[in-house]
């Protein structure tokens, strides 16, 4: 079968007068599920950045789909023949060798054209883009075509040859084919001898003696490309069809037995062995005979010829091989496939390693879909721009550090979507958070993605055997990040700042559209995939939503992420909250802002809730669009055709405002929620624009958000409820963390921010840092009683909330907890608001009733102690106020610290005051401070 398969290579290497590169073989496979199934690539001249050039397919004559694929920017070598194909797992079981790369675009059938680009236009095309292939001449189903000598230009069927429909049925590999595929990288035969016998370190080589390849990688084997013997002990067996069911990377990793190591600290004493069959076991002495390949910069052994078992496994087997100690951060770092840092841990490639330190888990995005979390060493790290000035050079210097800390723990498969397995029996009370632990991480180390481009090639580690890796969890009771109880604030008024993710109760069924026009965003009507009832997603939804924000008691709650309908009239998202709210409550406990039928026209808007018999609206609600800041001061001259903040694509969300009479104190309040501009690009490409990504650490569109504070606190000094009134709060996602400039800017505007130094409401990256806010303005932060951000969402896995898509085992979710309720934290804070005191003797009012209603006591345990401290407390007390009545203020307001400092809660002096009222008492004497002592 050789002869015919290199005849054909023969033929398409004759193409190299052409200078642009070509599609050169297409192929339908046979295996389960149609594969192999893909692509191969000529490339006749070298080409510095393959990125320009992408591929398409076009399906069941449907027309052109564009570019679906497009290649990495690396450097292709002239006469290089480049493989893309649908998956690895059936590509390598069916040529003995894995793909240069992997698209989803290429899960092509016989009746499929393709079309190769080059900056975006096409240069190359097989088949008829319009046509249905099914009974052509180019019809390739279950078969293969290839292109002949010399041919380029127009597709035509002169210039190429077909196998045949159905040529390859039946056939389990190319080399047993009749009509091989005829890859012209494939197995180049061998000149007859006997492969020599080596050690894995000597593939594995160090950096002066390995090289480069066209795809930019630097690692590569001295030995790339040759045939092959090494025997060693297999460290991790992770082949497929065997009874390991959670370990199916196609292959196994092979050791040398510590005697057998070279000693040189800079060459890996493993590798792994693509192949499945023959079955090994862990321990097993194994003598294998294959060719030295590399797949995503991996090294490896491919076309395996021989698989044979000198010494069945055992513990002493195994106990004969010295596991790698890695200790992070690393001294030096690397890029993965992504481009971000990572420890540079080529000397352990392919290795049993463990890690003899802590580790921290720092991110789980991608557990429920690859079974992959990101742990650090040391503490959980910040977002840069959360403690530091946006910064190019300084941001780049914190990135590359943290990756030098940061390791991935995969399962064994390299497929979408499939059991967790981090821990046994995962649910919500098992689950670990972000900030559990693991102490001693084992597995072998390989360089792969784990099965898809959404999670490209870094280096992880994957546990040889199960139970290998236990981790800290609230459930065992170890955890050094319990799951927070709610620590309500004290106070007559409770504000609360919630992002609802997406909550809508227009349902997605694939082409439902909202009363805008919109596709729908949060959850999935389900009738659709035969799922009873069609709101399973969207009941769940609501009932973790309905439990947290009754959890909070907000007497006002700024909403984030709701579907935007607001008329009175609708049945909309949030009339359904206040619905589910006082359902819980057995009364009309909430009511609903309806500031007007639509807040702004984005998909998503920000609400408001309230408690009547707590506030009551006052003056008229408003939306503050571009129209509105173009009256604004500062905003004259501001060109809102090229630069919108409001309106438009790419845009801040339209804030709502009102205002609100505190029923207790008479005091007025105007609320603004607000949702900034994400940080994302939105298809921004010109690196030109103020809104580009600067690689500070702020993102795109900081200076969009910028914009959108400034306009937002001049809205908010204009009065625009038509109340005027001091004490304001601006709530909401402002998608900026706290030393970036939308922040700093309402900072400097005379609003405070009520969470403290080192809060974090999303996690992000692996990154703590504050999305959410409440920001007070000066009047009103002394009636602050404490303020708290409710570490209930960022810290858990997405796998626990509501969603149910993709096979998600539904016994994740718990009904009895809001947890992972959303992706962001709510931020709640309290106030004590009292009528305005109008002289120094008020405050000898409020003393008194605090004590007698048991509010205020002494900090002592003997009752006779407490009343003495209270009592010489009011002593302190009625002597600033007798000052403070014969114009001595200046004299009562150097005494009123101490007051402070014997009633604060800290330790330093010790308190002679405690008790339920302590933090109202400390509004109210803050309150004294800003009405009797003006800062001189």
């Amino acid at each position: 079968m050789k002869s015919q398969l290199f005849a054909l290579c023969a033929l398409s290497l004759a193409v190299s007068a052409n200078a642009t590169p070509l599609i050169s073989t297409v192929y339908d496979g046979p295996l389960s599920g149609g594969v192999p199934k893909g692509v191969e690539i000529y490339w006749p001249e070298a080409v510095a950045d393959a990125s320009v050039y992408g591929l398409g397919s076009a399906n069941n004559g449907g027309g052109s789909d564009g570019e679906e694929f497009t290649f990495p920017a690396i450097a292709i070598a002239a006469g290089s023949y480049t493989t893309v194909a649908s998956e690895a797992h059936g590509f390598t079981a069916f040529f003995g060798q894995v793909p240069d790369f992997i698209s989803g675009a290429m899960a092509i059938n016989g009746d499929d054209a393709i079309e190769l680009f080059h900056q975006g236009v096409v240069i190359d095309t097989f088949g008829d883009i319009n046509q249905d292939g099914t009974g052509t001449a180019w019809d390739y189903q279950d078969g293969w075509a290839a292109r002949v000598q010399g041919s380029a230009g127009a597709f035509q069927l002169a210039n190429w040859q077909f196998s045949g429909i159905d040529a390859l049925d039946g056939v389990t590999s190319n080399t047993t084919a009749a009509k091989p595929i005829p890859l012209a990288n494939g197995d180049d035969g061998d000149d007859g001898e006997a492969p020599a016998m080596v050690k894995i370190s000597t593939i594995q080589g160090t950096p002066e003696t390995q090289t480069t390849n066209s795809f930019g990688d630097s690692d590569v084997s001295p030995l790339i490309g040759e045939i092959v013997s090494v025997e060693a002990i297999v460290v991790g067996d992770f082949q497929d069809g065997d009874a390991d069911g959670n370990r199916n990377l196609n292959g196994f990793f092979l050791q040398e037995e510590t005697a057998d190591e070279d000693g040189d600290a800079r060459s890996s004493e493993g590798i792994f062995v693509a192949a499945s069959t023959p079955d090994v076991q862990l321990g097993d002495t194994v003598r294998v005979t294959g060719k030295v390949g590399q797949y995503f910069g991996e090294t490896q052994l491919y076309q395996v010829s021989s698989i044979e078992v000198v010494a069945p496994g055992t513990s002493a087997q195994l106990a004969l091989v010295t596991p790698a100690h890695i200790q992070l951060p690393a001294a030096a770092v690397s890029r993965d496939q992504a481009g971000n840092w990572q420890p540079d841990l080529e000397a352990y490639e392919g290795m049993l390693v463990r890690f003899p330190q802590t580790l921290t888990l720092a991110e789980q995005f991608q557990l429920d879909r690859f079974n992959e979390v990101s742990l650090v060493a040391g503490n959980r790290p910040y977002q840069f721009t959360q403690l530091n000035a946006p910064d190019a050079a300084g941001n780049a210097d914190y990135q590359r550090t943290l990756g030098a800390a940061c390791i991935t723990l995969d399962d064994g498969l390299n497929v979408q979507n499939a059991p967790i397995t981090l821990v046994s029996d995962y649910r919500t009370e098992t689950a670990p958070r972000m900030g559990d632990q693991v102490t001693g991480l084992t597995g072998v180390l390989d360089y792969k993605w784990a099965g898809n481009s959404a999670s490209g090639a870094r280096w992880r580690v994957r546990a040889h055997v199960d139970g290998a890796n236990d981790f800290t969890r609230d459930w065992l009771g170890n955890s050094p990040n319990p799951r927070p109880i709610l620590e309500m604030p004290e106070g007559n008024l409770r504000v609360a700042s919630v992002n609802v993710l997406n909550f809508f109760t227009t349902l997605d069924n694939g082409s439902a559209h909202t009363a805008l026009g919109h596709a729908p965003r949060g959850a999935d009507d389900l009738s659709r995939f035969g799922v009873d009832p069609a709101t399973f997603e969207y009941d769940r939804q609501l009932q973790k939503l309905a439990q947290a924000l009754f959890a909070m008691d907000a007497h006002l709650l700024g909403l984030v992420e709701l579907e935007n309908a607001f008329a009175t009239a609708s049945d909309s998202a949030i009339d359904a909250l206040a619905t589910a709210l006082n359902a819980l409550a057995g009364e009309p406990r909430y009511a609903v802002l309806h500031p007007a039928d639509h807040v702004g026209t984005d998909a998503i808007a920000v609400g408001i809730l309230y408690q009547p018999a707590t506030v009551s609206p006052e003056g008229t609600p408003v939306l503050l669009d571009d129209a509105v800041v173009a009256t604004l001061p500062g905003f004259a001259a501001h060109d809102f055709a090229t630069s919108p903040i409001f309106n438009g694509e790419a845009t801040n969300r339209v804030p709502v405002a009102a205002s609100f009479r505190h029923r207790v104190s008479d005091e007025v309040i105007t609320l603004s929620v607000n949702h900034f501009k994400s940080k994302g690009a939105s298809g921004l490409t010109d690196t030109t624009s103020p809104d580009y990504d600067q690689a500070d650490g702020a993102g795109f569109w900081n200076a969009r958000r910028t914009l959108a504070a400034q306009a937002v606190s001049e809205w908010l000094a204009s009065a625009p409820t038509g109340v005027a009134t001091d004490h304001q709060i601006i709530a909401g996602d402002l998608n900026a963390y706290a030393m970036e400039s939308p922040v700093q800017t309402l900072l400097a505007r005379g609003f405070r921010n009520v969470e403290p130094e080192l809060a974090y409401s999303y996690v992000f990256d692996g990154q703590l840092g504050t999305l959410d806010y409440l920001l007070v303005s000066d009047s009103l932060h002394p009636a602050l009683t404490q303020a708290v951000v409710w570490h209930i969402n960022a810290d858990e896995a997405d796998a626990l909330d509501y969603n149910a898509d993709f096979g998600r085992d539904s016994g994740y979710y718990s009904a009895s907890t809001a947890v992972r309720f959303s992706d962001h934290d709510p931020v709640l804070a309290g106030f004590h608001l009292v009528p305005g005191i109008q002289a120094w003797p008020d405050l000898l009012g409020l003393y008194d009733r605090a004590v007698a209603e048991g509010k205020l006591v002494g900090t002592s345990a003997h009752p006779w102690l407490q009343h003495f401290y209270v009592r010489l407390y009011r002593l302190q007390l009625q002597h600033l106020i007798w000052l403070g009545e014969r114009g001595r203020s200046h004299q009562a307001c150097a005494r009123l610290p101490r007051l402070q400092l014997l009633s604060d809660g800290e330790a330093r002096p010790g308190d002679w005051l405690a008790g339920a009222g302590r933090a109202a008492w400390a509004g109210h004497l803050r309150l004294a401070e800003q009405a009797f002592c003006p800062v001189q």
